[in-house]
């Protein structure tokens, strides 16, 4: 077994040991009372052949019988348990393996997710970790079985006939060279085809998941070449794989049918010559046949070994990712005293990219203070680095060290579950689950809340009147990635998420962008009365007119910062978009 599967069976099986001992334990029992009927078999033949008093032999053939049909009763009974016990373990193993390989890929920073498709994760999460449950399941039981089976069948006929046993059992000897030049061969295609498969799932999950973009453009003939092109690789793939195992199988059948073949042809002369009975060829015949479906089943064997093989190297593809994690240092990090006012969030020379090219940075140089409960506004136009540093304020990507700190700590030395508890994201692409409304306002809070809580935070974002206007209101499902809400409807359900949480740092990456002006105002509004620090990237002067200080992002630099009277001209928004109160104060 391979170092990587061997280190699966350590994890995952070794725990699961009980199941599988009285697993075995059940197998050979249900293997002996196998081998228990021949003999009575045997034992009936030979009475029937002898001419002489067949008639005084009446009852003991009926007793025979009676015990023949009873084990055959005990066999059904103790051959179910033997596969409850060995199959339930493969059920768990896969339910563990799954949940833990879905634990890791949720504590994987994004970085490392680009290294795979959404498609390959979810064959690697789904047919890799299957064909894992096979082979520990149904794998194992064939393997235990053709050791107790060989075991125990080829000691009874060395017991009967030792030469008819040597001459039976060296045709399928040849069942391992067989195995020993296939096994490499079928490796490689099995490797192939999960590969392979894994690249079409990408293809089908982008289609399913951007099905409107593929309508709208007219590109379904386009987007079913793309596709075709990758179900042919499965195809050539595993076609390679079903041809070898198709060689070698039926090579197999034939080697148990020349074993058979010798208990006929050598087996009769050997009767011929009195030197065996007949009912010793029959059990020898019938003992060739429990022996040939095992030995036939070693290609079937190989072939889920090689299939668990690659499934466990692809599935430690995953696991060797690195997961986040706080990086402690080995000295205490000091801020340089630059802020005028203690600062809850600093970020000192930052320098980013997400290329392995020191030269080609996304973001340069970029330093800024944010105070306890101050509002900072970035600007700037398409592809100037907003939405790169405010994911990096969060750690969806690990900025380099020593650059952000959050009261006075380096953010890579904090852990990023409670970093993100403090700093909270909404960002500008809103991501809504296939759930209730509530459900999504709910979603990842850690403390419980009340309904008014929610109406209040619905409110507060300006989308309490749509939700109650839904059929079934808060309980009304939304659809995949809330496609029954329109964008400003899903941007406003975020904030009223985000609201429920009690944030130090809030960042907002233009969320207001799909929302009237008028509400827009009354966000703002809500915003202020908040207390949090705020971090806010929009292009909308109302928003930026808000904030205490501002900063022009340009190529990845600082522009220009200051407040809205110093360098509102320099931010490309328009004062004159920002909405007019009415009269008595309102919006």
């Amino acid at each position: 077994m391979s170092r990587a599967l061997t280190t699966f069976a350590r994890r995952y099986a070794k725990p699961l040991w009980r199941w599988y001992a009285w697993g075995f334990a059940a197998l050979a029992a249900t293997n002996l009372i196998t081998l228990e009927i021949p003999q009575l078999a045997k034992a009936v033949v030979n009475s029937i052949g002898s001419a002489a008093g067949i008639q005084s032999i009446d009852p003991e053939l009926a007793r025979i019988a009676i015990l023949i049909m009873g084990l055959g009763l005990l066999q059904i009974l103790i051959r179910s348990l033997s596969r409850i016990l060995v199959f339930w373990p493969g059920r768990s193993i896969e339910a563990n393996a799954r949940t833990d390989s879905f634990n890791h890929l949720l504590r994987l920073p994004q970085k490392a997710l680009l290294h795979f498709g959404m498609g390959d994760l979810i064959s690697r999460l789904a047919n890799d970790i299957g064909q894992l449950r096979v082979f520990f399941a149904f794998g194992l039981l064939q393997v235990l079985n053709l050791c107790f089976l060989s075991a125990f069948i080829i000691s009874r006929m060395f017991t009967i006939h030792v030469g008819l046993t040597v001459a039976c059992v060296a045709p399928l000897s040849l069942m391992l060279v067989i195995t020993r030049y296939a096994m490499p061969k079928m490796q490689e295609f099995s490797r192939q085809n999960q590969e392979a498969t894994g690249r079409l799932t990408n293809k089908v999950t982008e289609a399913f998941v951007n099905v409107h973009v593929v309508q709208q453009s007219g590109a379904e003939e386009s987007f079913l070449e793309r596709t075709r092109m990758e179900n042919q690789a499965v195809y050539e793939s595993n076609m390679r794989l079903v041809f070898i195992r198709n060689a070698v199988f039926p090579l197999m059948s034939c080697l148990a049918s020349i074993g058979q073949m010798t208990v006929i042809f050598y087996g009769g002369y050997e009767a011929i010559h009195h030197r065996l009975s007949v009912g010793d060829i029959l059990a020898f015949n019938v003992y060739i046949g429990f022996l040939s479906f095992p030995l036939t089943a070693v290609g079937m064997i190989i072939s889920m070994y090689e299939r668990a093989k690659t499934a466990v190297t692809r599935l430690a593809e995953i696991e060797n990712q690195a997961g986040e994690s706080s990086m402690p240092s080995d000295a205490p990090v000091t801020l340089p005293a630059e802020s005028v006012t203690p600062a809850i969030l600093s970020v000192r020379n930052l320098n980013f990219t997400y290329l392995n090219d020191p030269g080609r940075f996304s973001l340069n140089g970029i330093s800024f203070d944010l105070a306890p409960g101050a509002r900072l506004g970035i600007a700037g136009s398409v592809g100037s680095g907003k939405t790169t540093l405010l994911q990096l304020l969060v750690r969806l990507y690990d900025p380099p060290a020593g650059t952000i700190f959050l009261r006075g700590h380096d953010i890579l030395t904090l852990d990023p579950v409670e970093l993100r508890r403090t700093c909270g994201m909404a960002s500008q692409t809103v991501h809504l689950f296939s759930d209730a409304v509530e459900s999504n306002l709910r979603f990842g809070l850690d403390r419980p809340v009340s309904q008014d809580d929610i109406r209040r935070a619905a409110s507060e974002a300006m989308i309490l009147d749509e939700i109650e206007g839904l059929p079934q209101g808060f309980q009304t499902e939304i659809g995949e990635k809330g496609i029954r809400l329109s964008g400003g409807q899903k941007q406003r359900l975020a904030l009223a998420r985000l609201f429920l949480r009690n944030y130090e740092v809030m960042i907002l990456d233009d969320v207001l962008s799909a929302v009237d002006q008028l509400t827009e105002v009354h966000i703002i509004k809500i915003l202020e009365k908040k207390g949090c620090a705020i971090i806010v990237a929009s292009h909308r002067p109302s928003v930026l007119k808000a904030c205490d200080q501002i900063i022009v992002l340009e190529s990845g630099r600082i522009k220009a910062a200051g407040t809205w009277s110093e360098i509102g001209h320099l931010t490309g928004a328009d004062e004159s978009d920002v909405p007019k109160e009415s009269p008595d104060g309102g919006s």
